[in-house]
């Protein structure tokens, strides 16, 4: 006899061994772990992320709300940090303060865009990322030419270029 649960069941062991066959490896999601930094250079130069299963799985890590939320909040931090007087003791490299200031306006667009609702380009992603954990970048490094202006709205505009 068959019961009424039946058609359920089968369902749900349908729609499993689907998402099974697209879930990442083992084996890629521990070379995109230990190879994100790499991924995320070849992602932030325009690498398409279909050419590998390490390039899409750190695309899709990259893109994500969560991290991209903390990416803004990151900059929104630094240009807190560089408008303030207070002297803080911390691990982290020592900010371009006069830079960041000077490049406000396009920090807070690049944050306003990684917390946008639509889809983001993970090129831009990277290179909000890059911006941010690039301990010799021009958010840290006195560098003149609008450097840090130029990274910000460099890394605006890519998030904007995402495929349709």
């Amino acid at each position: 006899m068959v019961s009424s649960f039946s058609p359920h069941i089968e369902a749900g062991r349908r729609s499993r061994s689907r998402r099974q066959k697209t879930a990442p490896t083992l084996g890629v999601r521990l070379r995109t772990r230990l190879r994100a930094a790499e991924l995320d250079r070849l992602l932030a130069g325009g690498a398409d992320p279909a050419e590998t299963p390490e390039l899409k799985l750190r695309a899709d890590r990259l893109t994500g709300r969560a991290r991209r939320r903390r990416l803004a909040n990151s900059l929104e931090e630094a240009v807190r940090i560089a408008e303030s007087r207070e002297v803080r003791v911390t691990s982290m490299p020592p900010l371009a303060r006069r830079e960041i200031r000077a490049a406000r306006a396009s920090l807070i667009e690049l944050a306003l865009a990684l917390r946008s609702e639509r889809q983001v380009s993970p090129a831009g992603v990277a290179l909000a990322q890059r911006l941010l954990t690039d301990g010799s970048g021009p958010l840290y490094v006195t560098a003149g030419y609008d450097a840090l202006w130029l990274a910000a709205r460099r890394a605006t505009v890519a998030l904007e270029l995402t495929a349709a």
